[in-house]
């Protein structure tokens, strides 16, 4: 029997990604859709959510799922600290894999930019630009800030006390500043850089095509099934 799915976001450019890639693969089928007005389909049963949306449908989604007893995907960002607060409490009932990015490269940037932090003196300024299409709504990306935290963390650093974006001035020494940049049809582009004196360090990320994320959601969905309850990252189901 392939893993029934709930895709919840089925409208929006990776939802129709997902849809696309699972038409093409026996191991999945899509038995309800969401949009704004909720699930149509056969939501009132399936194996797994996959929410690529926007924060109050993936809050309906994640209800849903709850209520159904079955794990989620989530790959909705901008999510303010209430509905992260519910993501938490869900996950003492269901499996929940969260992620700002479920691209298998930049799950491996996100290692290498804590290997980097780590490993470079305190002096290297951390900077991080990212680029994407003109429609996304979120500054800094989701990713962007994930890969910050990521830093952030590796030098014993309180993330939202040093983040640096949308002001001006000399910056302070162990600050992690963002620069974000939006245009054209740019499904992502991220890059860290360690700025030290005479050198620099720059580790990179490019997709070219948005079915990358399509394909991460996906193999989480189907690892995430039959698991125990709480919060997995996409560390987890590489490992």
């Amino acid at each position: 029997m392939p893993v029934q799915i709930l895709l919840s976001g089925a409208t929006g450019k990776i939802g129709r990604e997902i849809d696309c890639l699972v038409g093409e693969d026996d191991a999945f089928e899509v038995s309800a859709r969401a949009s704004r007005r909720g699930f149509f389909g056969a939501a009132d049963s399936g194996d797994v959510v996959i929410d690529f949306s926007r924060p109050e449908l993936c809050r309906r989604s994640l209800e849903h799922a709850v209520e159904l007893g079955v794990p989620i995907v989530i790959g909705t960002t901008g999510l303010d600290a209430r509905l992260q607060r519910q993501i938490e409490a869900a996950s003492e009932k269901i499996p929940v894999c969260q992620a700002a990015n479920f691209s298998l490269g930049v799950n491996l940037l996100v290692d290498l930019v804590k290997r980097a932090a780590e490993s470079l003196p305190e002096v290297f300024d951390i900077e991080i630009s990212e680029l994407h299409h003109r429609w996304k709504i979120d500054a800094p990306s989701g990713t962007a800030l994930a890969l910050g935290r990521a830093a952030a963390e590796a030098r014993a650093l309180d993330h939202d006390r040093v983040a640096r974006y949308g002001r001006s001035g000399a910056r302070s020494g162990g600050e992690i500043g963002y620069q974000s940049a939006r245009g054209g049809d740019v499904p992502g582009e991220h890059t860290v850089m360690f700025l030290g004196a005479g050198e620099r360090l720059e580790l990179s990320h490019r997709a070219t095509d948005r079915a990358v994320f399509a394909r991460g959601a996906l193999h989480a969905a189907g690892w995430l099934v039959d698991r125990a309850a709480g919060r997995y990252s996409m560390r987890d189901v590489l490992a």
